[in-house]
């Protein structure tokens, strides 16, 4: 075999423009290797296919053996044979390999070949590289390639996942470096090679930032597909998936450019999301010149994803924006600590066993343990019960104590791709000044005012934002299920379904890296996927939403008509009940009462069994008059209190609010009763 190759070889060794008895080569260097194909498009083939890899090698003076190695699953590297390629048989791929030779006049050496990787099972990961020795003795390795052998038959899911092609230069970044400088001899652009190895270079001091996924235990039962990010677009019309996983975004290189068009298709097609642990990042800082974004922060968004949605909001998340918005509206007035503070903090490390609550989604596992640790997220426990919050505050503020200097690494990670950090603000994270904000949320008739440590942010959005975040503040908890959690609260899956709306769609946010942990993480990573791409609406005749206004006659005939029928042209069932019934629709889910503490007929006195002391005095001052309240006669309720100093004040209230009751709101309603 290796005398064969060698004849190959000699025979398609070029010398261009030389005459016998000119080569004189002083300093002979290492073959330079190329790699054509280091994988198939999306990363995948279907089982049963052959993979065939074109490889160029050039050489100074003589190349003496080329071995093509592979491996299966991590398992012990194989050869196969190594052929010579001819031009015509894959044209376009020698093209796309010679056209890096920008000096065809050079004296150069090379051999076009090629070698075939035998079909595969799926659920296989396989990796190929070229190994080539020249007549010195200088040994040149080509950079691995990688593919992922999916189940044809199986539903297409569409993983975006650009950590698969760097996490390949970051393994043979030695190999990919030696390649690169040989260029300073050989007349090749290695251009994209330099720029993927100056990605990962950070990386090398800290692999525990790029780790390795493993979809192969998806593909043993799903065709799926790997794109990055940019590639996204395209791949949603080619691919046409039931689900997107959004892997781990959590550089702003990795941010999804077009948002909207990713939403659009996810409605349109009824299909599941999965984000997972940083891709909800929205790290920044001040440099004393400029913002710098080292998240991808358009992922969560500010008060505009209220009207066009965002990953954060998609996924459930709807408090997010506000904090996004109170930092930007603090950056602009200089305030810049408060914008430095990370929203969603990942890469803490977490050792705790993650106990699978919904069972009837996860099936397959009852609980996941890391034989190591995993990298958790901090920032989505505003959503936690109010029972869980102390115990997660204690938890987390001692890993914080513990694990201080792991989280610190993630901030020397920062420092070396971008040139700065703000260690000290990730760290303040942790004590939960954002999480705290949005619990304590308050509102007056025109404001949002969140509290961010000992500074107060007054926001003013138009109506229907207020409204919005008004009622969100009040059900943001009730819309999503936590359905696996970690003794310290860091490691979680969280999910949503959207079941009350025919465009609607299932999501979960996995807060730890599950795709870089075994087979029993991908195990329940499949759950999920199976979950998320059967989506079904619910089927009724009748509106979801229904609501009770409680109203004396006069207020009623005020503005209480007014209201019911605009909540009728939105889809819901009104009923008026007068104060001497309403002790038969007290215990409904939706009411609204018209008045404030003095309103005749009795009403009064059931707003002063829903509004404190103080909130009653401002509706008697004329100070606010919008407000809502959760579980007041009974749990999973909301009261909203629409009031002013007097009758016609009052109506004035009404309309206020209904300025801010749109679509979007009536859907958000609809949610929290079928939750």
């Amino acid at each position: 075999m290796k005398k064969a190759l060698s004849l190959a070889i000699f025979l398609l060794l070029t010398i261009s423009n030389f005459a016998a008895g000119q080569i004189l080569i002083e300093n002979p260097q290492p073959s330079l290797v190329i790699l054509g194909n280091p994988y198939p498009k999306y990363f995948s083939i279907p089982e049963g296919e052959e993979y065939t890899a074109y490889f160029y090698v050039i050489d100074d003076l003589d190349i003496e053996e080329v071995t093509f190695y592979y491996r299966v699953n991590y398992g012990e590297w194989q050869t196969r044979a190594v052929k010579t390629a001819t031009i015509n048989e894959n044209e376009e791929m020698y093209n796309s390999i010679v056209s890096r030779i920008y000096n065809r006049s050079a004296i150069i050496r090379t051999f076009y070949g090629k070698a075939t990787i035998p079909a595969q099972k799926a659920g296989s990961v396989v990796e190929f590289k070229v190994v080539v020795k020249d007549k010195e003795g200088h040994v040149s390795e080509s950079i691995i390639g990688k593919y992922f052998v999916v189940n044809p038959s199986g539903k297409h899911v569409l993983i975006v996942d650009p950590s698969v092609r760097e996490e390949l230069f970051l393994e043979g970044a030695e190999s990919v470096e030696l390649l690169v400088n040989a260029t300073e001899v050989y007349p090749v652009d290695l251009s994209d090679y330099k720029e993927e190895l100056d990605k990962v270079k950070p990386f090398l001091n800290h692999p525990r930032f790029l780790k390795r996924h493993h979809w192969e235990y998806l593909a043993q039962y799903y065709n799926i597909t790997i794109v990055s990010p940019e590639e996204l677009a395209t791949a949603l019309k080619e691919v046409q998936p039931r689900v997107v996983i959004l892997s781990n975004l959590w550089l702003k290189r990795w941010e999804i450019p077009d948002i909207q068009g990713l939403i659009k298709y996810l409605r349109e097609n009824n299909a599941g999301i999965i984000a997972t642990h940083g891709t909800l990042f929205d790290g920044s800082v001040y440099d004393g010149e400029k913002l710098i974004h080292m998240g991808p922060i358009s992922h969560i968004g500010t008060f505009d994803a209220y009207g066009k949605e965002s990953l954060a909001t998609l996924l459930g998340f709807e408090l997010l924006p506000v904090v996004e918005e109170a930092k930007k509206e603090s950056a602009e007035k200089g305030n810049y600590a408060i914008f430095e503070i990370p929203t969603i903090l990942p890469f803490v490390p977490s050792s705790e066993k993650v106990i699978i609550k919904n069972i009837g989604l996860i099936k397959s596992v009852s609980s996941l343990e890391f034989s190591n640790e995993t990298d958790s997220a901090f920032g989505w426990q505003y959503i936690l019960p109010s029972e869980s919050l102390k115990f997660a505050r204690d938890a987390i503020r001692e890993k914080k104590r513990l694990e201080q200097n792991k989280i610190l690494e993630f901030f020397s990670l920062q420092e070396r791709i971008f040139g700065h950090s703000k260690p000290a603000r990730g760290i303040y994270a942790l004590d939960f000044p954002l999480v705290d904000a949005l619990r304590t949320l308050s509102f007056t008739d025109d404001e949002v005012r969140i509290q961010i440590g000992g500074t107060l942010v007054i926001l003013t959005p138009d109506r229907p934002i207020i409204e919005r975040v008004r009622l969100l503040s009040a059900i943001n908890k009730d819309i999503v299920s936590i359905d696996a959690i970690s003794k310290d609260y860091l490691s979680s899956i969280i999910t949503r379904d959207e079941k009350h709306r025919g465009d609607g769609i299932r999501s979960a946010y996995i807060s730890f890296e599950i795709e870089a942990g075994g087979e029993e993480e991908l195990l329940a990573l499949k759950d999920i996927v199976e979950w998320a791409s059967n989506f079904e609406p619910i089927k009724t005749f009748a509106p979801i939403v229904q609501v009770t206004i409680l109203s004396n006659d006069i207020d009623w005939n005020i503005k209480g008509q007014y209201l019911k029928e605009y909540f009728e042209k939105m889809g819901a069932i009104v009923t008026r009940a007068k104060p001497g019934e309403f002790e038969t629709y007290k215990k409904n889910k939706i009411i609204i009462i018209l008045g404030g503490p003095k309103a005749y007929e009795g009403v009064g006195e059931y707003v002063k069994q829903v509004l404190d002391e103080y909130e009653q005095k401002r509706i008697i001052n004329g100070e606010q008059g919008i407000f809502i309240k959760r579980d007041i006669w009974e749990k999973g309720q909301i009261v909203i209190v629409l009031a002013g100093k007097d009758r016609y004040q009052t109506g004035e209230k009404v309309l206020t609010y209904s300025e801010g009751v749109n679509e979007d709101y009536v859907n958000l309603l609809a949610e929290f009763l079928t939750s």
